[in-house]
């Protein structure tokens, strides 16, 4: 599942970006910035840490507590990022063809059940 994420997550940021800067190279997603810094997210960091702790939380504590908390002065970037993006993919009508993306601003700022990440259809997984 760990693997499908993230492969997703990669389609996504992709597709994204294709959206506005139909360009960018290929390679770009290669670079530190990219592939890098997805898997660095995905299996530790600040970001991670993070969402483990809003997870078992239950959504309770907000952001802004389990970043002082966990974080020693850091900030998160991963909820930044997403609350800035989200009126840009619904400006743009990309909420459907980046389920992903959607699912965890959803889990992240609306309230959706965490396990609804596991729950993407099996054609998105694979």
């Amino acid at each position: 599942t760990k693997a499908a994420i993230i492969r997703i997550g990669l389609e996504e940021m992709t597709h994204f970006i294709r959206h506005f800067h139909p360009g960018v190279k290929d390679n770009t997603f290669l670079e530190s910035c990219g592939v890098a810094d997805l898997i660095t997210t995905c299996f530790g960091g600040r970001n991670r840490k993070c969402a483990e702790a809003f997870v078992r939380g239950k959504g309770v504590r907000s952001w802004e507590e389990i970043e002082k908390e966990l974080l020693g002065g850091q900030k998160l970037q991963g909820t930044l990022t997403a609350q800035e993006i989200w009126p840009v993919m619904v400006e743009h009508k990309l909420c459907e063809k980046l389920p992903l993306l959607t699912t965890i601003y959803q889990i992240a700022f609306e309230s959706k059940n965490p396990r609804a990440i596991v729950a993407l259809s099996p054609a998105q997984r694979d």
